[in-house]
């Protein structure tokens, strides 16, 4: 049996902490007023109150947190996790949280950019087989045992994937590799609990961080964590997690559900994590900037928590196919702090190093 020192514990949750505060400003701004700046003075102390109880809270827990996740080893053992090395380029900026939009940006991009592990097995499934947007909707699976056990478990591999479109075409290949894959996309016509020719169940609900019946643009919405609970899959793995969505105003839930990944613990039960990251623009808006910190924050407290970046693919598919067959993510980068319009949108995986038990086990720590 090996351990991690109780400092990389203090680093998940002081990593964490910044993220909540992130989240108190950012989810204060209620859909309501999504589109309109507060210059309320009482608007921005209720913010800078909540923020403070947020950090208060979060360092409270820190020192109630003291036990360390134990890791087991037989056999060949797990690969060891392999150290980050901060991009050179970001040694020169200020601080996260205090550094202005154009630093906040070169951060991100430098971060994403720098793969953190070399996946030697991997595969691209589904996407758009051919056309303008060939490729779009493949996500990338590393094969690695340590992360795809398949064959060592007693159950199937479990795949949650939120995001659809009416493009099954991921989700049909990882139900053809065995798995038991659950698709949820709230905007689809399909009926709820509808099953494909290839055995993916259907789901018309969206993922949101609170349960409504009738949430976001009036649709079923819940956490990951009651879905778990409702679906029977506590005592369970979740193999692989895929998140795509949009809310529209050219951001998506990707922060929303890396925030509850780290709220509730349940990183610790997810072996690989997809999820299109989308950055709008411009940055000089602080919802916009706020929302591009907490991205950032939330990436780094999950690489605390064990979790490795080994992929990520400019989509650029759209600009490719409307504006200029040479359109480039760097154009996008150019325009993203002061240009309207501009999405910088990103592709990217991650594997977990740290799986530490079942979502029940993991939830119940």
């Amino acid at each position: 049996m090996k351990s991690r020192c109780n400092s990389r514990n203090v680093a998940v949750f002081l990593s964490f902490c910044f993220a909540i505060v992130l989240v108190a400003s950012w989810t204060k701004m209620s859909d309501e007023t999504w589109n309109l700046p507060t210059n309320d003075d009482n608007s921005r102390n209720r913010l800078q109150t909540s923020a403070k109880m947020a950090l208060a809270e979060c360092q409270e827990k820190i020192k109630q947190t003291r036990k360390i996740s134990a890791i087991s080893s037989a056999g060949n053992g797990p690969k060891e996790l392999p150290e980050i090395l901060e991009p050179l380029a970001n040694k020169e900026l200020k601080p996260p949280g205090e550094a202005s939009p154009e630093e906040e940006l070169e951060r991100i991009w430098n971060y994403m950019y720098q793969r953190q592990y070399h996946c030697t097995e991997s595969k691209y499934l589904g996407g758009q087989p051919s056309g303008p947007f060939k490729g779009d909707g493949a996500y990338d699976l590393c094969v690695e045992k340590q992360f795809w056990p398949q064959g060592g478990d007693k159950t199937k591999c479990l795949v949650y994937s939120f995001g659809i479109n009416n493009d099954f075409s991921f989700d049909d290949e990882m139900a053809k590799l065995g798995c038991e894959v659950h698709s949820f996309d709230p905007s689809m016509t399909l009926a709820d609990n509808s099953v494909t020719n290839t055995g993916v169940i259907f789901h018309k609900i969206g993922i949101s961080n609170e349960d409504n019946d009738s949430g976001f643009n009036g649709w079923k919405m819940r956490t990951l964590k009651t879905l778990i609970k409702e679906l029977g899959h506590e005592d369970r793995h979740l193999d692989f997690l895929k998140v795509d969505t949009d809310r529209g105003d050219g951001t998506g839930f990707e922060d929303v559900v890396m925030q509850e990944l780290l709220e509730t613990g349940l990183y610790k039960c997810v072996r690989q994590f997809s999820f299109e990251l989308h950055l709008p623009g411009p940055l000089t808006q602080p919802r916009l900037l706020n929302r591009c910190r907490l991205l950032y924050h939330e990436m780094r407290a999950l690489n605390d928590g064990g979790w490795r970046l080994y992929n990520t693919t400019d989509n650029v598919r759209w600009y490719k196919a409307q504006v200029n067959q040479d359109y480039t993510q760097r154009r996008n980068k150019n325009d993203i702090v002061k240009g309207g319009g501009a999405v910088i949108l990103w592709e990217s995986s991650f594997v977990n190093f740290e799986v530490t038990g079942t979502c029940k086990e993991v939830l119940s720590r």
